[in-house]
């Protein structure tokens, strides 16, 4: 069942009877209910009473005319909007201007056209209800701007303002609340005036948003401000200001996030690669030059794992805060924050832009400073920690002209600086990147070398001093290139070492050489003694004992004639450590002995507790002599030493006659070298066993 439609109800005020019973029956006809009421007190109590919608009010009525009562009516809140018809009995103009100084809404002359008084009710009461409607929505609309913290104006085309409502945030951009009828640029600085003038007038001509951003000092510190503006006319703007400054610090911690190396402060390598290129920019507008260091410390992954990651990252935060001191705002900056050319790139390695340079002795007394500042001791947890810093130098424009060329050859200037020696500057040259191509090109070659069967075994053999028979024989790798020919060890032995590849390359020599040892049994019923050189990597390799076996059982080479050389570099690298593989390694019951003796910097406590079979007295030794007195004494003192730890000399490197003469008279006991015999394929070495065979036979 559908609600019946609300009637209004109406207040009829008039002290004749006859003229309310009239009104009450007019009001009926057209849907509307009515109060009576004899006088105007009586009206003013049941309009505060019933609320009524509409008041029909007679002018003359005792106690209180329609006048006094429509005034006391407006007096009060509950009947300030309610609208009120005055009935008069005069038509002259002083009597309706009474009227509507009294608060009424619309009056009606006597006598009454009653139809016409009925609809006018009615139109009455709907353009009340509107009105009430507009009130509502009035008051919810400054409810709205009431809670929005943004500033409303209005700008004429001269700038001038129109309109001006202050948001609730009371810094809203403008120094002055009462902006209106006053120009723009008489209350805001006149640059940022102007830029939105500017911006007005793109609106305008383009009837689309624009928005400019600016930045006010207010208590010392900034704000910042967003003004959007839209035309609401061909000559006006609306435009909305609103407090950007926690915007704006959002961003710049999200940017320090982008564009901040987390460990040290400084600026990432994102930050460094927007900077490069801007500066390459601006030095090609300008016709400058700038130069590009990368500087990486030596050895800081020996400090990571000797130390721990925890000193390594507080050793690259003193890094960063000794690179910032080191380098000058006069070396740093052609415009802009220092800070802003210094950069870690990752790991260890830090970036630094020398804009506007004169001349590459500038570039190389930066590098300089940075290289000396790093010599100085670190102190981390009152330890003294010392490192040194290989820095590499590209030049623009004469080394490339963007920036990753730039960098890439920083980069290979670093690693040419570090193969220097380390602690060192060096600037690229075109020369170095074709020796790191070459570089490169060895490497991939290497790691095919295994799987084509490039590499192959030379063995060397090693001489009884007194009888001049062969005892043993040294293994040495060799690596047949497919276009360069055979490639000497001194070049491909180190880059297997940088590589890594020394590892599967010393395991594929042990394998072949212990199966041509135990080839050479068969062939020629007699043993000789296969050594075979382990690598640093080769020694720290866990698994080292478990290949040792693997190759003894698959070749059937009894223990007793697999020599493994050790030198005397890697034996002390890590002494207690190298004791637990070496007694693994004896268990197995293989022959050990240091290779290159004299060298390094052994300790004769550790060395006795080695308890190696042989020691090899290094090339460097024996080719002075005879002549070399000092070479002479030390190579006696080896020998002496050696036999008193009840150990084998082998002399390494043995050219003349006289050298081999004179190692007879020192009691040496084994010597290898060109004198007695070059390095030979295993065949020649069966033919020289067979030959001792047969002479014996």
């Amino acid at each position: 069942m559908a609600c019946p439609t609300k009637r209004g109800v109406v207040l009829v005020a008039d002290d004749d009877p006859v003229m309310r019973l009239l009104m009450l029956q007019m009001l009926g006809q057209v849907g509307l209910d009515g109060v009576e009421a004899e006088d105007g007190a009586r009206a003013v109590a049941l309009m505060r009473e019933l609320r009524p919608d509409l008041i029909l009010m007679d002018v003359d009525m005792p106690n209180m005319d329609g006048f006094a009562a429509c005034k006391a009516i407006r007096d009060d809140a509950a009947g300030a909007t309610v609208p009120i018809i005055m009935v008069t009995g005069g038509d002259d103009i002083e009597a309706v201007t009474n009227a509507y100084e009294a608060g009424a809404t619309d009056f009606v002359s006597k006598p009454i056209n009653w139809p016409i008084l009925g609809h006018r009710v009615l139109y009455v009461l709907r353009a009340s209800d509107a009105i009430a409607r507009l009130r509502i929505a009035d008051a919810q609309n400054r409810a709205v701007l009431a809670a929005i913290p943004d500033t409303f104006f209005r700008l004429n085309r001269d700038g001038v303002y129109l309109d001006y409502e202050r948001g609730h945030d009371a810094g809203a951009g403008l120094s002055d609340s009462d902006c209106v009828g006053r120009h723009i640029t008489e209350v805001l600085p006149r640059e940022i005036a102007e830029r939105l003038l500017e911006q007005m007038e793109n609106v305008l001509a383009t009837q689309q948003i624009r928005s400019v951003e600016y930045e006010l000092l207010r208590g010392g510190s900034a704000q910042h401000f967003e003004a959007r503006l839209v035309a609401t006319g061909p000559t006006e703007v609306l435009g909305l200001v609103r407090d950007i400054s926690e915007r704006k610090r959002t961003e710049e911690q999200i940017r320090r996030l982008a564009y901040c190396d987390s460990l040290t402060g400084i600026p990432n390598r994102q930050a460094f690669l927007e900077t490069l290129e801007r500066e390459l920019h601006r030095s090609k507008m300008g016709n400058k030059k700038f130069a590009v260091l990368f500087m990486d410390l030596d050895a800081f992954k020996r400090i990571n794992d000797t130390l721990g990651h925890n000193v390594g990252d507080h050793l690259l935060q003193l890094v960063s805060e000794r690179l910032r001191e080191t380098t000058r705002p006069s070396d740093m900056v052609s415009r802009g924050d220092q800070a802003t050319n210094l950069a870690r790139l990752g790991g260890d390695e830090f970036t630094i832009l020398i804009p506007d340079l004169e001349r590459v002795e500038h570039a190389l007394n930066v590098a300089h400073r940075v290289k000396e500042a790093m010599r100085r001791p670190f102190l981390i947890e009152g330890n003294e920690i010392f490192v040194t810093a290989s820095i590499g130098i590209s030049l623009f424009p004469e080394d490339g002209d963007d920036c990753n060329s730039l960098l890439k050859y920083a980069d290979t200037a670093m690693y040419h600086a570090k193969n220097c020696g380390k602690n060192n500057a060096k600037l690229y040259s075109s020369s170095l990147t074709m020796q790191i191509m070459s570089h490169v090109k060895l490497e991939v070659g290497l790691r095919k070398a295994l799987g084509n069967d490039e590499l192959y075994l030379l063995y060397q053999p090693q001489f009884d001093v007194h009888s001049t028979e062969i005892v043993g024989v040294e293994a040495l790798v060799r690596w047949r290139h497919p276009e360069r020919g055979v490639i000497s060890p001194t070049e491909f032995i180190p880059l297997a070492e940088e590589t890594g590849l020394i590892v599967p390359i010393g395991e594929w020599v042990l394998r072949t050489a212990c199966s041509q040892a135990r080839n050479w049994q068969r062939q020629t019923r007699r043993s000789v003694r296969m050594a075979v050189n382990l690598s640093a990597k080769q020694f720290k390799d866990e698994n080292l004992s478990q290949i040792v076996l693997s190759a003894l059982h698959e070749t059937g080479l009894d223990p007793r004639f697999l020599e493994l050389e050790l030198t005397e570099g890697t034996l002390m690298d890590d002494a207690k450590a190298t004791l637990a593989t070496l007694e693994q390694l004896r268990r197995i019951g293989v022959y050990l002995s240091i290779d290159d003796f004299g060298t390094g910097y052994s300790s004769m406590n550790y060395l006795k507790r080695f308890d190696v079979r042989a020691l090899k007295i290094d090339r460097s030794f024996i080719c002075g002599l005879p002549q070399d007195s000092e070479n002479a004494a030390i190579t006696r003192a080896i020998i002496a030493m050696a036999h008193g730890l009840k150990m084998v000399v082998v002399a390494e490197g043995v050219e003349t006659g006289e050298q081999l003469v004179l190692l007879q008279q020192y009691g040496c006991d084994l010597v290898q070298g060109y004198h007695l015999g070059h390095p030979v394929p295993g065949d020649s070495i069966a033919q020289k066993l067979v030959g001792v065979v047969q002479a014996a036979g």
